[in-house]
């Protein structure tokens, strides 16, 4: 899905609603460069009766300049080839 942001408050509220729906990786580009992307992280178990639990259901922010730019430009890569 896309959606076009004017303003902070915007883009803000295009990202709430997208991890809302559980998206898995939502990313922020400005002028066709990927300035950013937030990727779903699940952590979880399963007991001795076999249920899955959830620990951890949430987004970890990348950035281009991060601590591994190379994953990060694959990523970017994966995203266009999708789109």
């Amino acid at each position: 899905m896309s959606y076009q942001a004017a303003r902070f408050s915007e883009l803000l509220s295009h990202c709430r609603i997208a991890m809302d729906d559980g998206e898995d990786t939502i990313a922020v580009f400005h002028e066709d460069r990927c300035v950013g992307m937030w990727d779903r992280e699940l952590e979880g178990h399963v007991d001795s009766a076999g249920d899955i639990f959830v620990d951890h259901d949430g987004y970890e922010l990348k950035r281009p300049g991060g601590s591994s730019p190379q994953t990060f430009a694959m990523a970017v890569a994966k995203l266009q080839r999708a789109a």
